[in-house]
Parts: C-alpha cells; structure tokens; sequence
C-alpha cells in the first residue's frame, strides 16, 4: 500500500488548492445567455398548491417565452386554455376561443412574471432591479433566481417569484419558474424540452396585440 508522508501530504494538498475553481456566471451574463435566444418553446407542467388543501392540481401543456413580448401558456390538460403574460396586460383565452384582456395593474402576479421575462431574457436587467429585490445564486451548471416586489400593492398579492434553471457553455434556459402568493397559496412551472430560436407565428402574434 502507498503511504505518503505528511509533508508529501500537505504539499498535494497545497498543489491541488493552487488551480483557481471556475468562475460561476454573474447574473448579468446568464441573463446574456437567455437573451442569445428571442423565443424558447417548450413543455410544461403546472402545478397549483392551496393553503387549504394538500392536494396540488395539475395541469399541462406548452410555452412559449418571447423576449420582446412575454410568455405564453397553453394549457392543453385537463382543459384546453391559454394565458399570455404580456408586458403592460394579461389574457386568458378559454376552450371555445373566448378572450379576456386585463390591464397590468389589475393583475399584478403576471405583470411582474410579464416584467421578468422581457428584461432577464433581454439582457437589460435594469427595469428588474428598478422592480423587485433580488437574490441570485449560482451553482456548478444550476442558477436560481429571487425577485422580491418592492411594490406595496404588488407585495400584497405576490410574495415573491423563483426563477430557476440551467446553463452549459454558451447557453441558459429556464427550468422552473414559481409564484410565491400570499397566504400559503403557489404556482410552479416545470419546463422541458426546450427549443431555441425560430419566431413567433402570427397567431402567437396576435396575442401580444
């Protein structure tokens, strides 16, 4: 069996503590990795959890994140619906095609999610920063994301929103995105199979209208 010395010991300990860890990305520079793409698509399932009930309701379907624009969620099960999170409102479209537009500031929770993804996946992180307190943690190939509303109409409402994902050389995507809401209640997101780059089509066109 090898033995080493302590003095060889130390020595292999101090060679090994020479190299420098790898730089974790800021999040400026994940933020610049996400905006390489103007639309992602994807996957996803949702998932709604009650104070008043220890059952989460489900549901799941496809989105598609525009950085000029916003998100959109379409809901395919259990029932066909599509919400979009634009930049200044929010729309719920309904199986038979039925829409409803509200304006921003009625509807707070989207408003900020609708804020986020046009400056996180736009690179400009200032509107962000102007909007909530942030918390941004970085691991070995995982990021994590907190904005804290500084608003005090939007704080009673929203607690906080979690943006959470990955990243390799030259790329970030979003794997989860969570609406903390007041009183116990949540929203989580789980994204999947994301495909990068394309634009929108018309008919997503029309829903930024």
């Amino acid at each position: 069996m090898l033995k080493l010395s302590f003095r060889k010991l130390l020595f292999l300990f101090l060679f090994i503590l020479s190299f420098p860890a790898a730089a974790q990305p800021s999040l400026q520079e994940i933020s610049s990795l996400l905006a390489k793409s103007q639309v992602t698509r994807g996957q996803f399932i949702l998932e709604r959890k009650s104070s008043s009930s220890k059952r989460a309701l489900k549901s799941n379907g496809e989105f598609v994140i525009s950085s000029e624009n916003g998100i959109i969620w379409k809901t395919l099960k259990p029932i066909k619906s599509v919400q979009v999170a634009a930049k200044d409102f929010s729309l719920t479209e309904s199986a038979s095609g039925k829409r409803v537009k509200i304006d921003g500031s009625k509807n707070p929770v989207y408003l900020q999610m609708a804020l986020l993804t046009s400056a996180l996946w736009t690179g400009d992180l200032k509107a962000v920063e102007g909007a909530a307190d942030i918390k941004f943690l970085c691991g070995e190939g995982d990021w994590q994301l907190e904005l804290f509303p500084k608003d005090q109409a939007i704080q009673m409402a929203l607690e906080k929103i979690i943006v959470s994902g990955t990243y390799s050389e030259g790329q970030a995507v979003a794997t989860e995105m969570q609406m903390k809401l007041k009183g116990g209640n949540s929203a989580s997101y789980h994204m999947s199979g994301h495909l990068l780059g394309g634009q929108l089509s018309d008919e997503e066109r029309k829903y930024f209208d």
